[in-house]
């Protein structure tokens, strides 16, 4: 639950009382708190803790490393009730390099995790003040490819285009349901990015948890739920990992697939009519297994179980019924496409594959009988962006690939309802959301 918030107003410049006197308050004039909210959750060991979590946002025209946090508690009657010290972390919790900076114009997630007077007492306001130490701004790197723009450098893990042509990003850790996120709405027709509610949030109730059998906390986020853009259903997993799919108040259920109890669910990837790609496994380098279906409950492919496994997290035609994957045949590693609900690969080309952390291949089709993939593929100077089409059969390299990730970070990207742009979104200290138009690109599949 949100509580509200209390920042403090410190001068800015503030020298303290500490061994190294570099280190200062730099509340309000430098590093802004925001988006702050107090969590549940639990430590290592499992045990039940309370933290303060939010983005910490550097409004100067410096930098800042060796960043804590320092939160301080109250209660309704306005008296100190606990606090804390934190550090800059990923979205999901994960601790930074201690060398890591915060750049001018950057913003980066914090977590504090609080210890009370009383354990049975409530916080009601939170006060919030950066230490850091002062250095000078290194100018970030910016990705100056044609055709190639960034949009944000949040963690962006959900990408979901309307059918108006604007895009839904949603910020935060990959493993949150997305009414936890932080949503913005790109418009690609005049280039604005404003905040947003995502339009199905309003949707996920306590009757509606109560139906699909979520009313604990622990399935609730174990649950994956989520709404097929652009169509009424929404699909979620049960506490034993079986696929079910209903009405959006949580009626008319009907079940995909079970017997999933020993796979990890990683991903969902809206195809086209509501038909999606949910794609399985356990850590980075762990073959990736899958299957195809409509939010409507219909299966597209086999189940998890009689699938070869692709090397990579894979792609399917926008009707679901074929997929691209990559895999070692015959002693050949590469690309290969099948049919969902048959077994048999075609291979495509040869091509030494990225981790099932990277963005698996979009397969478009622009026009009646048009197959295109784009791919993302390991270059020597990092990702690189390609593009085959099956009619001519020829891999084209396009465009470096701006994205970094670290083998515990994920990217993800969609393409446009008319083809034209990509949406690139990545997790990590170096993720964001980047926009590709396809056709300023300079190369093109088509021909």
């Amino acid at each position: 639950m949100h509580r509200i918030i209390r920042m403090t107003l410190a001068i800015a410049g503030l020298i303290l009382l500490s061994l190294n006197t570099s280190r200062i308050n730099a509340q309000t004039a430098d590093l802004i708190a925001d988006d702050i909210k107090i969590i549940d959750t639990v430590d290592l060991f499992g045990s039940p803790i309370q933290q303060a979590v939010g983005v910490l946002r550097n409004t100067s025209d410096q930098a800042y490393t060796e960043i804590e946090v320092e939160a301080t508690a109250y209660d309704a009657f306005d008296q100190i009730i606990g606090g804390g010290f934190g550090f800059i972390v990923r979205a999901c919790g994960e601790a930074v390099l201690p060398d890591f900076t915060l750049q001018p114009g950057m913003e980066q997630t914090f977590a504090v995790t609080l210890e009370l007077d009383n354990p049975a007492a409530a916080i009601v306001e939170v006060e919030i003040n950066p230490l850091a130490t002062p250095i000078e701004a290194t100018p970030v790197e910016a990705v100056e490819t044609r055709g190639i723009t960034q949009l944000t450098r949040q963690e962006t893990v959900r990408l979901e285009w309307t059918a108006d042509g604007t895009l839904l990003h949603g910020a935060g850790c990959w493993r949150d349901l997305f009414t936890d996120l932080r949503w913005s709405e790109y418009n690609p027709a005049n280039g604005e990015d404003t905040p947003t509610t995502h339009p199905k949030i309003e949707a996920v109730t306590e009757a509606l948890r109560r139906q699909t059998g979520l009313l604990d906390e622990v399935y609730f986020q174990h649950s994956f739920l989520t709404y097929a853009p652009n169509n009424r259903r929404m699909l979620y997993q049960t506490e034993i990992n079986t696929v079910v799919t209903a009405e959006p108040d949580g009626s008319f259920k009907r079940t995909l697939f079970d017997k999933l109890a020993t796979r990890t669910l990683q991903t969902i990837t809206w195809l086209r009519d509501g038909n999606f790609l949910a794609a399985y496994y356990g850590a980075y380098g762990d073959p990736v297994t899958y299957f195809t279906a409509s939010v409507d409950g219909r299966p597209l492919s086999e189940h998890p179980e009689n699938i070869t496994p692709s090397l990579i997290t894979p792609g399917a035609s926008p009707s679901g019924d074929q997929i691209i994957l990559a895999n070692t045949i015959d002693g050949i590693t590469g690309y290969y496409t099948r049919r969902a609900a048959f077994e048999g690969l075609t291979r495509l080309f040869e091509a030494e594959p990225p981790g099932n952390n990277w963005p698996g291949p979009i397969w478009a089709q622009p026009e009646a009988g048009t197959n295109i993939f784009y791919i993302a593929l390991p270059g020597e100077d990092g990702p690189r962006l390609t593009c085959y089409n099956l009619a001519v059969g020829e891999l084209v390299d396009l465009a470096p690939l701006p994205f970094r990730l670290e083998t515990d970070e994920r990217a993800w990207w969609t393409l446009s309802p008319d083809n034209q742009t990509i949406a690139l979104g990545a997790s990590g200290v170096h993720g964001g959301l980047w926009i590709i138009d396809i056709g300023l690109i300079g190369r093109s599949c088509n021909t």
